[in-house]
């Protein structure tokens, strides 16, 4: 065993922040150990390869502290707001606008359920300037839920965001109205909608019924079409569930570069638990997990040392690539899809050099190759995505989310904070800083 550094994580039952020691086994898997005084040890399986582990920890980007923080009042995951421990600034930030769902799937983060009352416009228009005043109005919104299309005004709260000079607002859509409804994302589109994230975990129907509880992949791929025939960007958003997708990571690829005239991006989410789990020693799936075998499918397009940290948050949390449509520079070997990894093409240097901290992270390397006269239209970012959840939560990494989850009150609460339950699937943080809905 070698230990290679220390951080402080969390007791999955009382959410108590506890030093935690991260260490490589004799196989070289990293895992994160910490002891309760009152529920004893629990050791969390956080990477799959420490020389990895290790490098991407070691290519962190300079952190750009957020503005207008609040005082921390209590230890973390508790008192976000965005407190002043935080390090970095938001660079997505998500108004929750329901939490009404017309799907029960058994793998959501959001535990999206029926019945609560959904903000008001006013407090919708209150969470859009919490968000000009952490980023101002040039940062990206999500709108989400719960299923955002549920709420019939959606087109309202787009056009509003836009009102106030918002330039980049997408939906985070499940796609089942997009799918069934005549003009309706033309309707969002004319309200100022600039993009879709579309939840689209596989290629076949068996993954849907695990994932979602029925077979909708001809409602997935009837979305893509009418996002194609509406002009907007769609980005795939996957919950990497192991053992039921984890095996179609190269054929989501393989469907992203296809049809990259749409689709602008793929993201990778291994899932994490939301609610209830017993353990003394967990095997969440990680980010890394997903970075080897997206590469291992990838049919010789990606090693696992093309995806880089992105910059806005922990290189643990945040990673990507973007992949390049054309012939490639000398030096870096053309690929049967006709595309290639921007990071083969790219040092290290040049990537920090002409990093900007005001990028989405979804279009990182897309503007850096823009300043360099790369056509970068038809290429397609890909995107590996970190979420902790009470077991793997690592709360120095915390402390580097970019990625915020608004509530009208005022504050930007960290997105894994946000969601985060204990092991009795109690909340933390209620939606929208309410009291905890009964």
């Amino acid at each position: 065993m070698k230990e290679l550094h220390k951080t402080t994580a969390l007791c999955p039952t009382c959410l108590r922040e506890l030093p935690a020691s991260v260490y490589a086994d004799g196989d070289g898997v990293v895992w994160m150990e910490r002891t309760c005084p009152d529920h004893g040890p629990l050791a969390t399986r956080m990477w799959p390869d420490a020389r990895h582990y290790e490098w991407l920890r070691s290519e962190a980007f300079p952190k750009t502290a957020p503005e207008n923080t609040i005082a921390a009042t209590a230890p973390c995951p508790h008192g976000c707001g965005t407190c002043a421990r935080h390090e970095r600034r938001g660079t997505l930030l998500e108004i929750e606008v329901t939490r009404n769902c017309n799907l029960h799937c058994p793998v959501c983060f959001a535990s999206a359920v029926g019945g609560e009352d959904d903000p008001t416009m006013d407090e919708i228009s209150a969470m859009y300037d919490v968000i000009a005043n952490a980023v101002g109005t040039d940062g990206a919104v999500q709108i989400t839920g719960g299923e955002p299309t549920c709420r019939k005004d959606l087109p309202e709260i787009v056009r509003m965001g836009r009102q106030k000079g918002f330039w980049g607002i997408e939906v985070n859509t499940n796609g089942l109205v997009i799918a069934a409804r005549d003009g309706y994302l033309e309707e969002l589109v004319a309200a100022g909608l600039t993009g879709v994230y579309l939840s689209f975990d596989g290629l076949t129907g068996d993954v849907y019924e695990a994932t979602c509880g029925r077979d909708i992949l001809d409602v997935k791929l009837r979305v893509v079409e009418r996002c194609r025939q509406a002009g907007i960007q769609v980005v795939l958003s996957v919950a990497v569930v192991a053992g039921v997708n984890d095996g179609q990571l190269g054929d989501l690829l393989r469907f992203s570069l296809e049809n990259a005239d749409v689709v602008a991006g793929l993201a990778l989410q291994p899932a994490f638990t939301s609610g209830r789990f017993e353990a003394t020693r967990a095997l969440p799936m990680s980010a890394g997990d997903v970075i080897f075998q997206l590469a291992e499918q990838s049919e010789g397009l990606l090693e696992p040392y093309d995806i880089w940290p992105l910059g806005c948050s922990n290189p643990l949390c945040d990673t990507g690539v973007f992949l390049v449509h054309g012939t490639p520079p000398e030096g870096v070997a053309a690929h049967p899809s006709g595309f290639y990894p921007a990071t083969r093409a790219l040092s290290t240097a040049d990537y920090h050099a002409g990093y900007s901290p005001d990028s989405p992270q979804g279009s990182v390397f897309a503007d850096i190759l823009a300043k360099r006269g790369v056509e970068v239209k038809s290429g397609l970012s890909v995107i590996v995505m970190n979420y902790m959840d009470a077991v793997s939560m690592d709360t120095q990494r915390l402390r580097e989310c970019s990625m915020m989850v608004t509530v009208p009150d005022g504050r930007a609460i960290p997105f894994c904070s946000y969601h985060l339950t204990d092991a009795a699937g109690k909340r933390v943080y209620p939606p929208w800083g309410k009291e905890e809905l009964r």
